[in-house]
């Protein structure tokens, strides 16, 4: 999946109230199996992982213990 096509995807997906928007409109770092979201919404750091033709989001704070995970499909 391109970068285009995941901005897409997150910025038509609707779910938990525009959080994905706003990742979509963020700028993104290349990362090995897909993109780290650069800036923080209230202390929360982003992660976008491409896995099967869907996203997989990693929300968390900086040694805040597990992420938050969920997976954004088609």
């Amino acid at each position: 999946m391109t970068e285009a096509e995941a901005r897409q995807l997150l910025r038509d997906c609707g779910g938990f109230g525009g959080l994905e928007a706003w990742i979509a409109g963020r700028r993104w770092k290349t990362a090995p199996s897909g993109w780290d979201v650069t800036g923080e919404l209230q202390g929360w750091q982003f992660r976008i992982d491409v896995v099967a033709g869907s996203l997989r989001i990693s929300a968390g704070v900086p040694g805040g213990g597990d992420p938050a995970v969920w997976v954004v499909t088609r």
